[in-house]
């Protein structure tokens, strides 16, 4: 297990932050003092805190720092689509998107260095699992992006669909979802925040306990499981039928709309039966459906449909009463799909090393 050397603020809630401020003779209110400067006025080190006491932080500055990542670098698409390369203490590197889609401004974030699901679309997994973030590692995702905002645009959304499975690192994507949500924290509403999940049974059942209004999304990408079973290989274990019978518990106890994920890939799983195979799958589900043209991946060698193919597909749901949503590829151009970033990283690293290496 990774262990910080010393702990971030983003890795605190104020009930922790509180403890540690009276710990060193500092009374608890400086607690709320130091969390408004870090997610209210983009602080990210103590001496940009002009209103606290200098002995203080330098004390403090000791115990904690206020970041543990830093922004390596970020490549922007006409359409508004950034994507940032995060630095980690560790010498690791993940990813997280911003998207604008009006006046709608979305973070998707990371939750785990590397993958361990390797499903077959997702240049995630192709490095394996290093291992999973911190709280603070996932926060501070947000907060880059938060502060390399304009002072006219404000982030409104968080999806958790970035590097990882959350449900696979599901402590501290609960408690940075806690944070993320918290007046003190960074305020943004439990209903603009959403979990991705390959379908991990035990953590969605969990999930519906915890009685945050977070939107659950689960990457379905399959009516069947032998189909499925292809693309997502943890499907074998968990099975397609179980996952519909959780979703359908996570909406009985949460009362929350389930969304399902479909990456529409050519000769694989577009077809017309494909299309009327999951609208017999999801009947009676509270749930709508986003649909997705892959992004091709170099490894993988995959073709999103033709438009005609995909419309089709769209339209078959649709007439059976199902609630569709087709999404627009962004970022294409910078490598904006899932771990693709990394991976060129990681290559070029290799490359480079291969080069000195006699």
């Amino acid at each position: 297990m990774y262990k910080m050397e010393i702990q971030s603020i983003t890795n605190m809630s104020l009930s922790e932050l509180e403890a540690l401020c009276t710990s060193v003779g500092e009374p608890a209110y400086r607690a709320k003092q130091i969390l408004s400067w870090v997610y209210n006025k983009g602080a990210t080190t103590f001496d940009e805190m002009s209103d606290l006491p200098r002995n203080f932080r330098k004390r403090f500055e000791e115990k904690r720092r206020v970041f543990q990542t830093k922004v390596d670098s970020i490549d922007q698409t006409p359409d508004g689509t950034e994507k940032f390369l995060i630095h980690l203490s560790d010498e690791n590197v993940i990813e997280c998107v911003l998207l604008r889609e009006g006046r709608k401004i979305t973070a998707c974030v990371s939750t785990q260095v590397g993958c361990a699901m390797a499903c077959r679309f997702c240049a995630s997994g192709l490095l394996g699992l290093e291992r999973n973030l911190t709280a603070g590692e996932i926060v501070e995702q947000a907060l880059h992006v938060k502060n390399h905002l304009p002072s006219d645009e404000r982030l409104t959304n968080i999806v958790f669909m970035g590097i990882g499975e959350p449900l696979k690192n599901y402590d501290n994507v609960v408690k940075a979802v806690r944070i993320l949500n918290a007046e003190w924290g960074m305020g943004i509403g439990a209903r603009h925040i959403t979990i991705s999940t390959v379908g991990i049974i035990d953590g969605m059942r969990r999930l519906a306990q915890e009685g945050i209004q977070v939107n659950l999304a689960i990457s379905l990408h399959a009516p069947d499981d032998v189909t499925r079973s292809k693309i997502i290989p943890s499907n074998k274990k968990t099975g397609i039928h179980n996952i519909i019978a959780t979703a359908r518990e996570y909406f009985k106890t949460t009362r929350r709309d389930i969304s399902f994920e479909y990456i529409l890939i050519e000769g694989v799983n577009a077809s017309k039966q494909d299309a009327e195979s999951l609208a017999r799958l999801l009947k009676g589900v509270q749930c709508n459906v986003n649909l997705l043209p892959v992004n091709p991946v170099e490894e993988f060698h995959l073709k999103p449909p033709s438009q005609e193919t995909i419309e089709m597909f769209c339209k078959t749901l649709e007439k059976h009463g199902l609630v569709v949503t087709l999404r627009k590829k962004k970022g294409d151009n910078i490598n904006a799909a899932c771990g693709q970033l990394r991976l060129q990283r990681h290559k070029f690293l290799w490359k480079k090393e291969k080069l000195f290496v006699k």
